[in-house]
């Protein structure tokens, strides 16, 4: 994501392979990794109770944030080191959410769906934290299964 190499629309289209006009989860304007993942009206409503949830919702990225890496920068920088690890973890957690959501979407057909993304992160946070995943500890919720619905 850092280094912009997902195939989003922005990447589809320089290349002159077929791509969707208009991003999957707003059909409001063309899809680029930033919009994907910052900017995106259905991206900042998942951010906002994502990280709501786990009484983070202060890192939610604002309408100003248009970049991925330079809203997830200012969250890391504004944690304090107690929560840096676990805001880190929270975002890479979500982004990938959001990218298989988006890629359900586009490959299979199914619906945008807030609650669909939410649970997706839940169960993903709960595999990772089975997993060994350290960097969760003020979410005891991952053992939760209601947390994202």
């Amino acid at each position: 994501m850092a280094h912009n190499r997902c195939w989003t629309t922005d990447r589809l289209a320089r290349r002159n392979l077929p791509h969707p006009s208009l991003c999957p989860l707003c059909d409001q304007e063309a899809e680029t990794i930033n919009h994907l993942l910052v900017s995106c009206v259905f991206t900042r409503q998942f951010w906002f109770t994502f990280l709501q949830r786990v009484g983070l919702g202060f890192f939610a990225p604002q309408p100003s944030n248009i970049s991925f890496e330079d809203w997830w920068r200012w969250a890391s920088s504004s944690a304090n080191n107690t929560l840096k690890n676990s805001l880190d973890s929270l975002i890479i957690l979500g982004a990938w959410s959001l990218w298989r959501h988006r890629n359900d979407c586009v490959f299979n057909d199914t619906s945008r769906n807030l609650a669909t993304a939410l649970t997706m992160a839940g169960d993903e946070g709960k595999l990772w934290s089975m997993a060994g995943q350290r960097d969760f500890p003020l979410c005891p919720c991952w053992v939760e299964t209601s947390f994202f619905y």
